[in-house]
């Protein structure tokens, strides 16, 4: 509970500077600027994730389980093999994002305007890949509190200070600019502590297998694209073929307000994955249970308020992003419930992961991944950015009570937060 409460602080504060990122782009661009720089922070995710090779948990994983048993060339090798390899390839992926953008933008999006907007945020690729993965290794030393400040709260507030002359000069590329240098700098960050971090240990040779480190990270990269990139962001790159900028940056400020409800699952799932792992390894799965149980209850209790605001008076709350925004409260609603979903089955895939059934999510993954497009092409063509919260809203559900049901198969445990113990 104290680490879930720390994490769940940090957490906090990060999503609240991005909340105020999120306005401050909405009120500074409006809804058609807005568009365009969630279309080019759509595609740039979406390359980021490629290119991390589902090699976050497995980097997590590793260091965590070297520092414990002192085994620090270990960890080492981990750190610089991994972190060398994501950085290689993200920074081939931004540079095809820069070379490339002008053609995305007008010949496949049909949106010229977009061009210089996605090329300047293609030069933050880079540091996006680097931040994120340097914060799981953080958590890997137990640095938690470092941990969630490299991923959530220095990039957003390094943009916040640079978005209003960003803006003013260049518009929605220099919004993208902003978020570029707020990614960067974040990343630079993590590695400065890193250093900081081993630095007694900086006489051990780094040793690691990049076979060791790929056998590992292989089979989580597909879930990893689906879960990171299909599922949260091709909604809103589909709304933008089918839709103008105006619809897709209604849609990309109500998504941001939505996942705002997920940051306390976020922040427990960072304390409660290794319990899971411990517990399971003790064979004692009836405290498996009632842990899981009683975080599924403190998550829904926590976030019931909020969702009840954002499903009565989503209108009012997108409002808050300036002019135009309002008629998303109904888009809003939509990704509240699912998100309510997401928050009612806890820590579910977080469980499957560390019992080793990762397998399970997977397969649920896959299928919330086709669920996403399939529904998304039927439904955004006819309703617009409606079509697209129903679409993220059923695949986020769908995801999450399949991950229960795999819970209750292979463990024989039920995990939603009314079971009894």
């Amino acid at each position: 509970m104290r680490g879930a409460a720390t994490a769940f602080i940090l957490r906090g504060l990060g999503a609240g500077l991005a909340f105020g990122l999120n306005v401050a782009i909405g009120r500074l661009l409006g809804a058609e600027g807005a568009g365009l720089y969630f279309l080019a922070l759509s595609i740039v995710t979406i390359a980021t994730v490629l290119t991390r090779f589902g090699m976050d948990n497995s980097l997590l994983r590793f260091i965590a389980s070297s520092v414990v048993l002192d085994q620090w060339a270990r960890a080492r090798g981990v750190y610089r093999l991994g972190m060398w390899t994501l950085a290689l390839a993200s920074a081939a992926a931004g540079l095809l994002v820069v070379l490339l953008g002008p053609l995305v933008a007008g010949r496949w999006l049909g949106k010229p305007e977009l061009g210089d907007v996605l090329q300047v945020m293609g030069l933050g690729t880079l540091g996006l890949a680097v931040m994120m993965a340097g914060a799981e290794c953080l958590k890997g030393l137990k640095r938690i509190a470092a941990a969630v400040a490299i991923s959530s709260i220095i990039s957003p507030l390094v943009a916040l200070a640079l978005i209003w002359p960003m803006t003013q000069r260049f518009g929605p590329a220099g919004a993208a600019g902003a978020y570029a240098a707020g990614v960067s700098a974040a990343a630079l960050a993590g590695w400065l502590l890193w250093r900081r971090f081993t630095a007694a240990h900086a006489d051990k040779e780094p040793d690691f297998a990049w076979s060791e480190l790929w056998d590992s990270c292989r089979p989580l990269w597909l879930m990893s694209i689906i879960t990171k990139a299909i599922i949260p962001w091709s909604p809103l790159l589909i709304l933008g073929f089918f839709a103008s900028s105006d619809d897709v940056g209604v849609y990309g400020a109500a998504t941001r307000i939505a996942m705002l409800v997920t940051f306390l699952l976020i922040a427990v799932n960072t304390v409660i994955s290794p319990k899971f792992a411990e517990l399971y390894a003790k064979g004692d799965i009836a405290t498996l249970a009632r842990v899981a149980r009683r975080f599924a209850l403190l998550i829904t209790l926590a976030t019931s308020p909020l969702f009840v605001l954002l499903i009565v008076a989503g209108d009012i709350v997108m409002s808050v992003f300036g002019p135009g925004f309002e008629r998303g409260g109904p888009a809003l609603a939509i990704l509240a419930a699912g998100q309510a979903v997401n928050a009612l089955t806890g820590s579910a895939g977080a469980l499957l992961m560390m019992t080793g059934h990762e397998r399970d999510i997977r397969n649920a993954s896959i299928v919330a991944g086709v669920l996403v497009l399939a529904l998304s092409l039927a439904l955004i063509p006819l309703y617009g950015l409606i079509g697209a919260a129903i679409s993220t809203a059923i695949s986020i559900a769908a995801m999450n009570l399949i991950s229960i049901a795999m819970i209750k198969r292979r463990l024989g445990i039920f995990v939603m937060p009314w079971a009894r113990d």
